[in-house]
């Protein structure tokens, strides 16, 4: 059994969709809802260490052997900032790290509550994409929240390798699992083009065949463009 916590769900569906099944687990009381979840997944393998810091480093380790992003997900506060030196080191090196933070719901911020400090944005120009995901009540509230994760996946991956935050607002109560399987969740894909001088256009067909909605956008191109390649 899983979390009821909707942004959560939509949050390991998308994992699981773009193949980020190794994750590292810090212990904590905010996120549990994820660390049960991910846990109980069966295609989700979960390394529990402590300390964020090591954590961090280990969760590198991970993205590097298997060539494919890795997680890391920790609890609300200080924990947060343990990772710092990790996201860091993630950056420079180009490495596909995706950090999930569960944080207190927006209201209790700067209201002298435990572990609580504003935690979007803290990673600042360290990491490629930084989201704050909503708490579900809507279907808008879910789209938007599917649109976060997915902006943030694809940044793994975009114009260069590197790391990504996912801040996860997480409101009491944090026990309830009584949701049996994970949503049907949409994934977004980045198509990047053709090149000037291809000429096979077989894939981008048949990729444009599956899809019910469709929109090309014709642009400028440099005057280069318009001379042959030799």
């Amino acid at each position: 059994m899983y979390t009821d916590k909707k942004n959560i769900l939509q949050l390991v569906a998308l994992l699981r969709a773009y193949g980020i099944t190794k994750v590292v687990l810090c212990p904590g009381s905010r996120n549990i809802p994820i660390v049960h979840t991910l846990s109980n997944h069966p295609d989700f393998t979960c390394y529990a260490v402590t300390d964020e810091r090591s954590a961090g480093y280990f969760a590198i380790g991970l993205a590097l052997n298997g060539g494919r992003p890795a997680a890391i997900c920790c609890t609300s506060g200080t924990a947060l900032l343990n990772l710092h030196p990790a996201v860091a080191e993630a950056f420079y090196q180009h490495v596909p790290l995706v950090v999930i933070s569960a944080d207190r719901p927006a209201a209790w911020i700067g209201q002298m509550d435990g572990q609580t400090l504003p935690q979007p944005g803290v990673f600042q120009t360290l990491v490629k994409k930084s989201v704050n995901l909503p708490e579900i009540h809507t279907d808008e509230d879910e789209w938007y929240c599917n649109r976060l994760i997915n902006e943030a996946l694809l940044e793994t991956n975009h114009h260069g390798k590197g790391p990504v935050h996912i801040n996860v607002p997480i409101s009491e109560p944090l026990f309830q699992f009584t949701t049996e399987t994970l949503p049907e969740v949409r994934v977004i894909t980045r198509y990047q083009g053709l090149n000037v001088y291809d000429r096979d256009y077989n894939d981008l067909v048949d990729r444009m065949n599956k899809y019910q909605k469709r929109m090309i956008i014709i642009g400028q191109m440099n005057l280069i463009y318009l001379f042959e390649k030799r």
